[in-house]
């Protein structure tokens, strides 16, 4: 069984059969030049696997690696806020979160992942949806020390009408049965007129 995280340390891995190492002379007689290939066709036979460690042709970039994220300030501490939705009430994309920190409103989030540095302390942190009103409204007292960084998790309600969620891992979105309900009773009752529809064509 081929190892997929490569040679284990200390262990160069196998040339490829067939294709020389650089610096070693290969024994035996020389062979035959080739006649030069146009120019436009690739040449036939497999193509050789670049060996460990060695820079990617050019023409291939890449992806960039994401960066990490830089420590909070001295003296300061980070809550990281994972806000997140059902798909269910797909909607909410085009709407965005936003946090309130010991009563005071904070900078608007987005779906995903958000830093905010505060002071060491305790600190009431609230987050909801600036939808058509402000719904989902989840509120949670977070005690930071500083240097210290932890992930707070925030799901919206899948029915506009219940409080949101907030804790120190994922969460359930609040309201899904109903959620659930109304999506796919909309749906039912969608193809339903369509039938009643066409059945009222036909027998015209």
């Amino acid at each position: 069984m081929t190892n997929p995280y490569g040679p284990p340390p200390g262990q160069q891995p196998y040339p490829p059969q067939g294709y020389p190492q650089q610096g070693y002379p290969q024994s035996g007689p020389m062979p035959a030049q080739q006649p030069p290939v146009p120019q436009g066709y690739p040449q036939s036979g497999p193509m050789p696997v670049a060996p460990q460690g060695y820079p990617q042709q050019q023409g291939y970039p890449q992806a960039p690696m994401p960066q990490p994220m830089a420590p909070p300030p001295p003296g300061m501490a980070r809550v990281l806020i994972d806000c997140s939705h059902h798909w269910v009430v797909w909607i909410l994309m085009l709407f965005k979160p936003q946090v309130t920190i010991n009563g005071y409103p904070g900078a608007k989030l987005v779906w995903g992942k958000n830093p905010v540095d505060l002071p060491p302390g305790q600190h009431q942190i609230s987050v909801h949806v600036n939808y058509l009103w402000k719904l989902g409204h989840a509120t949670a007292v977070i005690p930071v020390s500083a240097g210290q960084q932890l992930d707070v998790y925030y799901k919206a309600p899948a029915f506009p009408f219940v409080e949101g969620a907030i804790g120190p891992v994922p969460q359930d979105p609040p309201g899904l049965g109903i959620g659930l309900g109304l999506f796919f009773g909309s749906i039912g009752l969608s193809v339903l007129a369509l039938l009643i529809t066409i059945i009222t064509l036909a027998t015209l």
